[in-house]
């Protein structure tokens, strides 16, 4: 792992809502709530990071969707003292990167939590809880066509500690159906807090 430079909050804030907002089970909630605000959409997939007033919309944005910055949901006991930065994952350390610890991500992996398990359960047509695998192979699809797919965002609670997935899960999946796809080293997030054993996911 390659740290480029430490980024805001406000980037990560803003990397995680540009990718959810094209998530057919998140993205809907996010439009939704931009609609009743009278908000453009433009301030979530062309973000200016510089906007202090758009940096505090899209923080309240994340907070009422997914409760981040409000200790609840997806974000219940997150440590709110991260630092986040821009870095450079090899092939071989995403090969070791797991899913949080839920449980559809722990029945699709054989309670691995690892992708590259995952997968193996997908070719064979096993779905978690009935939940279709369709979503991945269309992924993969965008990934084989040389669409420019979001960064994912990591987090661990030091550089020595398992890394897990904040946002991404799915796209991470699709890199691991056809690891060929798997860049030697691509861009993430990655946050760091020694506090993140607090987080019942990690």
């Amino acid at each position: 792992m390659k740290l480029i430079k430490q980024i805001p909050e406000d980037e990560m804030i803003a990397e995680f809502l540009r990718a959810e907002i094209d998530s057919t089970r998140f993205g809907k909630w996010i439009i939704s709530a931009l609609e009743k605000k009278k908000k453009s959409k433009t301030i979530v997939r062309n973000p200016n990071i510089k906007n202090r007033s758009e940096n505090l919309f899209r923080k309240e944005l994340l907070g009422e969707i997914r409760g981040f910055g409000k200790n609840k949901d997806y974000f219940e006991d997150f440590p709110n003292d991260f630092k986040w930065y821009k870095a450079v994952i090899q092939k071989q350390e995403l090969k070791k990167v797991k899913y949080i610890n839920y449980g559809y991500w722990n029945k699709l992996s054989n309670e691995t939590r690892l992708p590259s398990r995952a997968v193996k359960n997908i070719k064979s047509g096993i779905k978690a809880f009935g939940v279709s695998n369709k979503l991945y192979f269309e992924i993969l699809s965008e990934v084989e066509t040389g669409r420019k797919i979001p960064p994912m965002i990591f987090i661990a609670k030091n550089k020595k500690s398992r890394i897990v997935v904040l946002e991404g899960h799915a796209r991470l999946t699709a890199y691991f159906l056809n690891g060929k796809n798997i860049p030697k080293s691509m861009e993430i997030i990655m946050g760091y807090s020694e506090k993140l054993a607090k987080w019942s996911l990690y």
